[in-house]
């Protein structure tokens, strides 16, 4: 009876969220109609096969080619419209009068002329019987005949120049079939998504309801930037869904079998040890996203064919680890299983994506060895030129020790020193895991063993080594920098820290963590670095180069820019008022403050937790110094996505505080979720090269999204270390589960 009530209590839920949400949907819909397609403008998602946008007599145009197309989001099914068209016969004086044939969902209309009008538009209205299909868009195709002009080898039909739906029946018309449908799916998904990670049943409503208001003013206020894509995030709830409740068939919560609530709230709890597993689930879902995206029309982001390859061998390897644990009844061995494969797949994947870097064309890798050749040629490290006009562009602008490293190799083949170089990136990495493993005294062959593993499948990894960064390098110094303030050795770490920074600058940030925690051996560290580098760094290169870099090229490198790329604070903000598609400079002074403004204040959040007590040899101390990491990738003015290499560290961190620690189950699915957005992929994964309105220009900063999720996570668990394991719940653990390392 219990269990009955139960099903039909959550069935009751799903049922009043899909409720609202078609209700909000639909009254927003009803607001929408008529609506109208400015043909030209913003209009890539509905304008197919014409010619590209021109402007005439200050209307922006799209000349037809004959067969030309507009998909319209779909009107209330059942009910006649009017088709109202404007168009103009652009074509020079002498040539026939163009022929158009309409064909609207399917069905052919007669032929009629596009005629000159005495201001150059000409409307054209049109009847147009009721339909039903199961389709985001209704398709308005224009048949034409075309001409060549002498000097313009496009085929010409005609100019259109918007089109305008206006359904003919009064009142509340109901939403499209295939709205209606989605607004259900959107309504059960939202509501169940949070609710797979323990979320009330009334917080749960409340979160569904936020979501139906947010869509339902987006297609109010915007609907040709939302109507077409509400599919695209009922789907994301739906795999969310899906996800969150995978990992919990592989790795259940804490007594998940008993009647009694688990805690004074009936707060869901996992064992910190298998946390990897929903990391590895998170990892994985960003290939399925592409696959929704492709099924929905999106061309170029299919998931890359050995990604599927593996993901494909990593499901059927699930099924059959799963049927064997169910017939043994042994959940245990499931969750051990599971850890297992995910890793072996995680590795490939990584050795797969290693593969396709090495075959990459290196372009950083060419802008420092170019910049190290022209210096020993006689000229300069730095075109002060270029940097002046844009210094995202592709110029050297690191500091002279970087460019020294290139000296010894710059007359050999470039191309085998790119190699060379793709081979030390991969060694190093292989000795950052290593280090990370001996560190902390972890076993391959456990269950935090196979998690460093899953967390190696890192998209930034990849793309550092196929442009020919630095930032493995980075990651292996500051990852010794940790291993050596754990062991006492600060002034080690604070050259270390010091080396870094002669890479690129961001690690600097640190010296505010030194502080925090006291460090002051390592602050004197950074210092001697400094000199010590340095002074190689001038007898090699000279003192002209560092006079260079420090009065011409640092003083100018600053601001943000809102290309896809940048993924921190001003990256997003500048998105919002500036096009993603080029990586200039952002000329607006209040955003770019803005944006300064609230990096430091992140920088102060994170300086302010640094000062809470922790011992150098615990996880709170490295989850400190972790933070700081974060801070780097996130809190300055640029910082491409491959940056975010370093983040391996509070991720793998935060693994190794919650390992015999009982965590709310909440808090690792939102570790999750930003571990699947900021390691799967890069800036085309999911874009096209094509803003299609607001949600484009949102879902842009989909990294800089994960990064606020890791940033909440690491200052949550540090505001809160966790709850002890409950005494019932040794029963699902191995009793070494509960030693420390």
């Amino acid at each position: 009876m219990i269990w009955n009530r139960t099903w039909r209590e959550e069935a009751l839920a799903v049922g009043l969220a899909a409720l609202m949400t078609v209700v909000l949907l639909t009254l927003a819909y009803h607001r929408v109609w008529p609506l109208s397609i400015p043909v030209g403008e913003n209009d890539s998602r509905f304008a197919v096969d014409f010619n590209a946008p021109e402007s005439i007599g200050g209307r922006v145009v799209r000349w037809t080619n004959g067969a030309s197309r507009v998909l319209v989001p779909r009107p209330p099914d059942g009910t006649p419209a009017v088709l109202s068209m404007r168009a103009v016969n652009g074509r020079p004086d002498g040539q026939p009068t163009p022929q158009a044939t309409l064909r609207i969902d399917g069905k052919t209309l007669p032929p009629f002329p596009i005629t000159r009008a005495v201001n150059g538009v000409r409307e054209y209205r049109i009847l147009v019987e009721s339909s039903t299909r199961l389709s985001w868009d209704l398709p308005v195709e224009f048949d034409s005949d075309t001409i060549v002009p002498p000097q313009d080898p496009r085929p010409l039909g005609f100019m259109l120049d918007s089109l305008t739906w206006t359904p003919l029946r009064s009142g509340l018309p109901l939403p499209s079939l295939w709205l209606g449908v989605w607004a259900v799916l959107l309504g059960a998904w939202g509501y169940s998504f949070p609710r797979s990670f323990g979320m009330s049943r009334g917080r749960a409503l409340i979160a569904t309801l936020i979501v139906a208001v947010l869509v339902a003013v987006g297609i109010v206020l915007r609907p040709l930037e939302v109507l077409p894509f509400v599919q695209r995030i009922g789907a994301l709830f739906g795999l969310g869904t899906a996800a969150v409740l995978l990992a919990r068939f592989l790795a259940p919560t804490i007594g998940h079998d008993d009647t009694e609530e688990r805690d004074e709230t009936g707060t869901p709890a996992l064992h910190g040890r298998h946390a990897p597993v929903y990391l590895a689930v998170a990892s994985w879902m960003g290939a399925w996203f592409e696959l929704i995206l492709t099924a929905d029309g999106v061309d170029g982001v299919t998931p890359s064919p050995f990604t599927m390859w593996i993901g494909g061998a990593l499901v059927l390897a699930l099924a059959a680890m799963s049927c064997w644990a169910l017939l043994r009844r042994n959940q245990l061995q499931l969750t051990r299983g599971a850890l297992l494969v995910f890793a072996v797949a995680a590795v490939a994947h990584l050795v797969a994506m290693f593969w396709f870097a090495y075959t990459r064309s290196g372009p950083d890798f060419w802008i420092l060895f170019k910049g190290a050749r022209d210096w020993a040629r006689g000229g300069s490290l730095y075109d002060l030129q270029a940097i002046h006009a844009d210094h995202f562009g592709h110029v050297f602008k690191v500091p002279p020790f970087y460019g020294m490293l290139f000296v010894p190799f710059v007359f050999q083949d470039g191309t085998q020193i790119l190699l060379y170089h793709r081979i030390l990136n991969t060694v190093l990495l292989a000795i950052t895991v290593l280090v990370w493993f001996r560190m902390w005294n972890i076993r391959v062959l456990t269950a935090l063993g196979a998690g460093v593993l899953i967390l190696i499948n890192f998209r930034a990894f990849t793309d550092t080594m196929a442009f020919g960064q630095i930032d493995l390098a980075l990651l292996l110094i500051l990852t010794l920098a940790l291993w050596a303030l754990r062991g006492g050795r600060a002034g080690v770490a604070g050259a270390l820290v010091a080396l870094g920074a002669l890479f690129k600058i961001y690690p600097v940030l640190l010296l505010g963590f030194f502080v925090a925690k006291r460090q002051w051996r390592a602050l004197a560290g950074f210092m001697v670095g400094m000199i010590v580098f340095n002074s190689i760094s001038i007898t090699v290169m000279g003192w002209e180069m560092h006079r260079e870099y420090l009065l011409d090229v640092l003083p100018n490198i600053g601001g943000t820019t809102s290309w896809v790329e940048n993924q921190t604070i001003g990256g997003f903000l500048a998105r919002l008022v500036d096009t993603p598609t080029e990586a200039g400079v952002l000329a607006n002074r209040s955003i770019a403050l803005l944006a300064n403004a609230l990096s430091l204040v992140v920088i102060a959040a994170a300086c302010v937790l640094a000062l809470r007590p922790a011992q150098r040899d615990t996880t709170t101390f490295a989850l400190h110094y972790s933070l700081f990491l974060l801070v780097m990738v996130l809190a300055v003015p640029a910082a491409w996505m491959h940056y975010e290499t370093l983040l391996f560290v509070p991720f793998a961190v935060l693994l190794l505080h919650w390992r015999n620690r009982a965590v709310p189950l909440a808090r690792v699915v939102a570790l999750a979720i930003s571990f699947g957005l900021i390691v799967y992929g890069n800036q085309w994964s999911y874009y096209t090269g094509t803003v299609m309105g607001m949600l484009t220009i949102l879902a842009l900063s989909s990294k800089f999204y994960g990064m606020l999720l890791l940033g909440g996570v690491l200052a949550r668990t540090l505001l809160d270390e966790g709850v002890p394991v409950p005494a019932r719940a040794t029963r699902w653990l191995p009793r070494s589960a509960l030693r420390s390392h």
